[in-house]
């Protein structure tokens, strides 16, 4: 196999020199799994408004299940709840899968829910993520806000607008890994030490925008890069994963003044890009204020589950 440089690299391995990022141990490997592991989440999202008991549902995941969304409770019984929940709340919607990634023991998906699917400027824009082990579904967090009536661009925060120059193979799993290092790295690399250089050497100039604040380009990001990143505020990447040329990073944001060390105020902030030749070309988000309390103990941050065998 020929292996293709590319200048991007450099920073990536510099990364890696300073210990940067940690590669996790199962990155890059078991598609098998990971494509086991897409198919029982996409399974059980296709089913949470439907009308499928809830308690039957409830037992995909594990009696013991670690929950981070601030509004359920632990466990089997708490996952049944937040499915009663949001039934009742979004009584006649469809929850709509838009992008469905696996990386290691982790799922991603992102779903629209809303009364009139059709319209991608409706309802809820969700980004849930899922760590499996053995089948079951054993630890949840989930971040999302309404989806924005209109935008700077026109764009949806659902839709799909960059289109390869050409066919694409599909990328080893190398690459793929690759893509979450670089966008791991670069996200606290300008948003979280201000290095707002990078933006030039690593952003597409036609970068497509899906937040419906920010116009398209690179330009538009660079306009408001300072309001995204103020002097004195706080970012920490809490999660990462890619599948494909689409990678997702989860933070934690503080504002100038605010604790970062205090799990139970800011903001949880996901970000997805899509990665092409080295650049970011496309990128969608999501965001929510951080409650002070939660109904299961657990931060929207932390990552409690300990996979048995694990030292």
């Amino acid at each position: 196999m020929k292996s293709h440089w590319h200048p991007s690299c450099s920073l990536l391995l510099s990364a890696l020199a300073v210990g940067a990022v940690a590669v996790p141990a199962q990155a890059g490997g078991y598609p098998a799994m990971e494509k086991y592991n897409k198919a029982v989440v996409a399974q059980f999202v296709s089913k949470i408004l439907s009308a499928t008991d809830a308690d039957v549902l409830a037992r995909q995941v594990s009696p013991y299940l670690i929950e981070h969304d601030p509004s359920a409770a632990n466990g089997r019984d708490g996952t049944a709840g937040w499915i009663r929940a949001l039934r009742a709340k979004a009584s006649g919607q469809t929850m709509t899968v838009k992008h469905l990634l696996a990386d290691g023991d982790m799922v991603f998906v992102q779903s629209q829910v809303s009364a009139t699917p059709a319209n991608e400027m409706s309802g809820t824009n969700r980004y849930d993520f899922y760590r499996l082990d053995r089948g079951w579904i054993v630890e949840h967090w989930v971040v999302q806000g309404a989806a924005p009536t209109a935008s700077a661009t026109g764009n949806s925060e659902f839709s799909n607008l960059y289109v390869y120059p050409k066919p694409q193979a599909p990328l080893s799993p190398d690459r793929v890994e690759m893509n979450r290092l670089m966008v791991h790295t670069l996200s606290e690399e300008v948003f979280g030490k201000r290095n707002f250089g990078l933006l030039d050497r690593m952003w597409g100039v036609n970068y497509l925008q899906h937040n419906p604040y920010v116009d398209n380009g690179r330009a538009a990001l660079k306009s408001v890069i300072e309001y995204i990143a103020p002097e004195g505020s706080h970012y920490r990447v809490v999660r990462s994963l890619a599948d494909g040329d689409l990678a997702v990073v989860c933070s934690h944001n503080v504002d100038p003044g605010g604790d970062p060390a205090n799990e139970f105020a800011g903001a949880a902030v996901c970000d997805m890009y899509r990665v092409a030749n080295f650049e970011l070309v496309e990128h969608w988000d999501v965001g929510q204020n951080v409650p002070s309390t939660s109904a299961n103990g657990n931060s929207m941050f932390s990552s409690l589950y300990r996979h048995r065998g694990n030292r």
